[in-house]
């Protein structure tokens, strides 16, 4: 029983994130399915688009935070000052709202993404949004790695590895691959997609509410197309064109809320 329960679980993790997936496959494939308008209008183009940049930030994201995470939490463990030093570091970020955080790192780039061509600006925007994005989950990451780890390495079953003479960074090398850890990385994989998640929808919703079409930074998102479709929840608009893509996000959003959720793996 409980492993048909765990498959099903899998099972419903994959259907709702497969929007994220079925993007990459060309629009025509589920033209047939949209109503004829929202195709004839382009914004099913735009919908398909939007979803499939949103799946290249939640990955590129992930791989750079989660790479970030994982070294810092190790580094915090292995010598526990340098932990110090970057907790400190991190509880600051944590204390600017990410919005804030993305809002500052595009400053800096918005005249380049100006004058440049769109395939450049699209470009250069992800890398930004990337790196904004990564600081502001690093703080929890990292927190949510070193905390394990530190319990993992002050357990009774650790000083049987001290009593050999393995190395303090032999031994954490060997905690990280615990069911535990493993469960951590989950989890806070999990934890790093569903805030970036958050954070591609707020700022494509300001980017739109500020500039519209027009303007810069160029970050395609479905909070973008929400933004631009907000005023089809009035009198005399069409509100599938709003809730499509907020039913698409709430579904993902679940998906990830699903593996945070999840209880601690065994000991080791």
């Amino acid at each position: 029983m409980k492993k048909l329960f765990k498959v099903l679980k899998i099972l419903c993790i994959v259907v709702l994130i497969s929007p994220l997936a079925l993007s990459w496959l060309p629009s025509s494939y589920f033209a047939g399915l949209a109503p004829q308008r929202i195709v004839d209008s382009g914004y099913f183009a735009s919908l398909v688009s939007s979803f499939k940049e949103l799946s290249i930030t939640l990955a590129a994201t992930l791989l750079f935070a989660m790479l970030l995470s994982f070294i810092l939490g190790y580094i915090s463990v292995l010598w526990m000052k340098v932990g110090r030093g970057f907790a400190n570091i991190l509880n600051a970020v944590e204390s600017i709202p990410a919005i804030l955080v993305a809002l500052f790192c595009y400053a800096p780039v918005s005249g380049y993404l100006a004058r440049h061509t769109s395939a450049a600006s699209t470009i250069m925007s992800l890398v930004v949004f990337v790196l904004a994005a990564t600081v502001t989950t690093l703080p929890e990451a990292v927190r949510s790695i070193a905390i394990p780890l530190i319990d993992l390495y002050n357990r009774k079953y650790s000083l049987s590895f001290r009593s050999y003479g393995f190395p303090k960074m032999r031994i954490l090398a060997i905690l990280m691959t615990t069911d535990l850890m493993r469960s951590t990385f989950r989890r806070v994989a999990a934890g790093i997609l569903l805030k970036t998640l958050v954070l591609d929808c707020s700022f494509g919703f300001i980017i739109q509410l500020g500039f519209g079409s027009y303007g810069t930074p160029a970050h395609l998102s479905p909070g973008a197309l929400i933004a631009a479709h907000r005023d089809a929840l009035f009198e005399g608009g069409d509100p599938i064109l709003f809730w499509i893509p907020s039913a698409v996000l709430i579904a993902i959003s679940v998906a990830f809320l699903i593996v945070l959720n999840e209880k601690e793996g065994g000991n080791a």
